[in-house]
């Protein structure tokens, strides 16, 4: 008993010195504390996008390969070669015709400084002329020599414009005197050549221009002088029909308008249009008939009380013009024997001479035999087999005969 009550006290003692002893972290002070924690939230993952899958291209349907087959070919026969560019040389017959006119032209220019010089003595007047006359020609030949040779149409411009200012300064001088002769004041000698002179060098100078800028063919020079010729010959005509008094003042001033009437329209229709040496030659023909065609009106001065017959001559200007325009036009597309392509197997310099078709043909035949399709008669008639009711003749051949034309209009 006394051993169980010991136990009890030591077990009290123990127990009251745990109890009251001072604990520890008095002795050593309060643990740290952790600073407090924080908290963040996981971070978010961003928002997936949604991307549709690839989508696979159509398949494109290729058919299967077929075979080629070349189509037949066909003969075309070889195209004959192309023609040859033209030639800018000047020909022959261009050089003829300046070496003409500039030869005149030095005449001219003799003639004119003996007028200005008051040269009468005839054998020292010649001497200019004569010199001149020669020097001029020499002069072209050595200008197409040493500075050319000249270009295609030149030669031909520079002497057509030489011939029409000739023309040209004597006309002038011509209507001056017309009309002063009788005043007494007209020009004298030397300014009516000087006047010709100066005409003449302004026509050269200018036909050389035209013919370098636009290098005519020399057809259009001779259409260009034709056309100032019918120009001047039914201005004359129209001139001394409508003068109300002396017919030759009527006819001057008129032959000078229409002679320069025909060089500016001469000269644009050149431009647009080459008539062949044919072609002008028919033109001459037909001006020609329509200048004798205005002779009909007349036999109607019969009959006309006063009759003013100097008037008829308008018809004969105008019938003139008139004819040498339908000339023109019926045969504007005719052809010169050097325009024709070279006959088949024949060389090159041998040349098809070209035919002028006309507008329309003309033919007297006999007339046709009637037949029920011309008259329209019933197919129902007894006919042979293999004949049809349209080739079934009626009625007796007709007598006579019948006047056809053919043709474009």
């Amino acid at each position: 008993m006394s051993r169980l009550a010991s136990s009890w006290v030591s077990a009290a003692l123990v127990a009251g010195a745990v109890f009251h002893s001072p604990p520890a972290w008095a002795q050593w002070g309060p643990p740290p504390q952790q600073p407090p924690q924080q908290y963040y939230p996981p971070p978010q993952q961003p928002p997936q996008q949604y991307y549709p899958p690839p989508q696979q291209p159509p398949q494109q349907y290729y058919p299967p390969p077929q075979q080629y087959y070349p189509p037949p070919q066909q003969y075309y026969p070889p195209q004959a070669p192309p023609p040859p560019p033209p030639n800018d040389r000047r020909s022959r017959g261009e050089m003829t015709f300046l070496y003409l006119t500039s030869g005149g032209y030095g005449v001219g220019s003799g003639i004119w400084l003996d007028a200005l010089f008051k040269i009468k003595d005839p054998g020292l007047a010649a001497i200019l002329p004569i010199t001149l006359g020669a020097a001029a020609p020499i002069g072209v030949y050595l200008w197409d020599e040493f500075g050319g040779p000249l270009h295609r149409g030149v030669p031909s411009s520079m002497a057509t414009g030489l011939a029409l200012g000739a023309v040209e300064g004597l006309a002038i001088a011509g209507t001056q005197w017309q009309y002063t002769r009788d005043d007494g004041d007209d020009w004298s000698f030397s300014t009516q050549t000087s006047v010709t002179w100066i005409m003449a060098t302004g026509g050269g100078v200018g036909g050389w221009a035209f013919g370098e800028w636009l290098r005519p063919d020399p057809r259009s020079m001779g259409f260009i002088a034709g056309a100032s010729g019918w120009g001047a010959i039914s201005g004359s005509l129209l001139g001394a029909g409508a003068s109300g008094r002396d017919w030759k003042d009527g006819a001057s001033i008129a032959g000078l308008i229409g002679y320069n009437v025909g060089i500016v329209g001469g000269g644009a229709i050149s431009i647009l249009h080459t008539p062949s040496w044919e072609s002008q030659k028919y033109m001459w023909l037909g001006y020609g008939l329509g200048t004798l065609a205005g002779f009909l009106v007349y036999p109607f001065y019969l009959f006309v009380d006063d009759p003013e017959v100097k008037r008829g001559l308008i018809a004969n200007a105008l019938g003139g013009v008139a004819g040498a325009g339908i000339a023109g036009a019926l045969t504007w597309d005719l052809a010169d024997a050097e325009d024709a392509p070279p006959a088949p197997g024949a060389p090159g310099a041998l040349r098809a001479k070209p035919t002028w078709k006309p507008p329309f043909d003309v033919a007297v035949l006999p007339p046709p035999r009637l037949t029920s399709g011309v008259l329209g008669a019933s197919p129902a008639l007894r006919m042979p087999s293999g004949v049809e009711a349209n080739e079934v003749p009626i009625g007796p051949t007709a007598s006579g005969a019948v006047l056809s034309a053919i043709g474009t209009f």
